[in-house]
C-alpha cells in the first residue's frame, strides 16, 4: 500500500511554469525570455507549455482571462444582474504572476505588454457590458450609446482596481474590496 505524499502538495504544472516564467522575466527580461528557456526553467516540455499557455503572454493573464470569461459568462445569462456579474471580476482574487507584472513592470520589460494586454481585455469587457446594458432596450439607439459609455467606465474601473490592488500589495489586500469600490464611483459617474 502506497501513502499519500508528505508535506506540501507539489505545484501544478501551471504553476511551475507560470514561476518559472516570472523568474526569468525578473532575471532577464520579458523579451529576452524565450518559451524553451521557460519548459527548461519549469522542467517540462514544450507540449506541456502549449497545453496551459497559447503563448508567453498568456502567462501573465491567464488568472485575469478566467476572471473575465466568469463575468462575460454572468453578463449573457438574463437572470443574472450586471452588479452581480461584474462583481465576479475579483471573485477569488488571489496574488498572481500578473499583480507581480505590474509592480515589477520596467524590471521584466513588460510595460508594452501590460498596455495592450490591458487595452484588448477592458475593450472586450466593455463590449459585452455595453451589449447587456444594450440589450435591455435594443431598439433604443440613444440607450445604447450610453450603454456603450456606462460599459467602458465599468470596464475601466474593474481594470482600475486590478492595477491599485497590485500597486498597493495584492497579498496585503482584498480584491474584492477594492472592486466594490471602483465599482461604487463608477456607479456615482456613469448612473
Amino acid at each position: 500500500m502506497t501513502s499519500p505524499p508528505r508535506g506540501r502538495p507539489r505545484a501544478s504544472s501551471h504553476e511551475t511554469i507560470a514561476d518559472a516564467a516570472t523568474e526569468l522575466f525578473l532575471e532577464q527580461g520579458y523579451e529576452a525570455t524565450s518559451v524553451t528557456e521557460i519548459t527548461r526553467r519549469a522542467g517540462v516540455s514544450r507540449s506541456s507549455f502549449f497545453n496551459y499557455f497559447a503563448g508567453k503572454s498568456d502567462i501573465l493573464w491567464f488568472v485575469l482571462d478566467r476572471r473575465i470569461d466568469a463575468v462575460l459568462a454572468a453578463l449573457a445569462r438574463p437572470e443574472v444582474a450586471v452588479r452581480d456579474g461584474l462583481a465576479l471580476f475579483a471573485d477569488g482574487a488571489t496574488p498572481d504572476t500578473l499583480a507581480l507584472a505590474i509592480v515589477d513592470a520596467r524590471t521584466m520589460g513588460v510595460e508594452g505588454e501590460l498596455a495592450a494586454g490591458r487595452a484588448e481585455r477592458q475593450l472586450r469587457l466593455a463590449a459585452a457590458i455595453a451589449a447587456r446594458l444594450a440589450g435591455e432596450a435594443p431598439r433604443d439607439p440613444a440607450r445604447g450609446f450610453r450603454a456603450e459609455i456606462t460599459g467602458a467606465g465599468y470596464a475601466a474601473a474593474l481594470f482600475a482596481a486590478v492595477w491599485h490592488w497590485a500597486q498597493l500589495g495584492a497579498g496585503r489586500h482584498r480584491l474584492d474590496e477594492i472592486v466594490a469600490d471602483a465599482l461604487a464611483a463608477a456607479r456615482t459617474i456613469l448612473e
